[in-house]
């Protein structure tokens, strides 16, 4: 059920109008990788990302763009770091991963000055991204204490299966 309302959230936020790079797209990998799976969270990335590109398009570098999705899911299962820590990591890795493959494009001259370019270019939207990844990624994390506290005031007696993740996700901090 977390699984696909996580998928749900996602591809609606990458549909509906938004800051570039501004969505929770890349916590969700990284807390669904964290409480799950590695293969969870690579698969969130591809769903997500081929659902909302059939609406909003395809281009050369969205492979790289793929492949750095996917390095949220390869950070969020390391166990010892703080998933805050995980998410400022994971937007670097999209960064260069994604920016990368939009040099290898036919956007920019192929040498390190275009490459410098290509980067330089790409400095606000990771801006937008790596304020998104950890203000999304805190926000989950405090929606799950939140409902962990109520639920041991008013002992709810069933737990959601995405708040189970964010239980997860916190106890590893510990």
């Amino acid at each position: 059920m977390a699984f696909y309302l996580s998928v749900f959230v996602c591809v609606v936020a990458r549909l509906i109008p938004h800051p570039a790079n501004f969505t929770p797209l890349g916590s969700l990998i990284l807390l669904n990788s964290k409480k799950s799976s590695l293969w969870q969270g690579i698969a969130l990335a591809l769903i997500v990302m081929i659902i909302s590109d059939i609406f909003l398009g395809f281009s050369f570098a969205s492979i790289f763009v793929y492949l750095g999705f996917i390095s949220y899911a390869l950070w969020g299962r390391i166990k010892k770091l703080h998933a805050v820590f995980a998410a400022v990591f994971a937007s670097i890795s999209f960064f260069l991963i994604s920016n990368f493959g939009v040099w290898l494009g036919p956007w920019y001259p192929h040498n390190l000055s275009g490459l410098l370019n290509c980067f330089i270019n790409a400095i606000p939207f990771y801006r937008n991204t790596i304020i998104s990844d950890a203000l999304f990624v805190i926000v989950f994390l405090l929606l799950g204490k939140v409902y962990f506290t109520l639920k041991k005031k008013y002992q709810f007696k069933e737990e959601l299966t995405w708040v189970k993740s964010l239980r997860v996700a916190i106890s590893r901090k510990k």
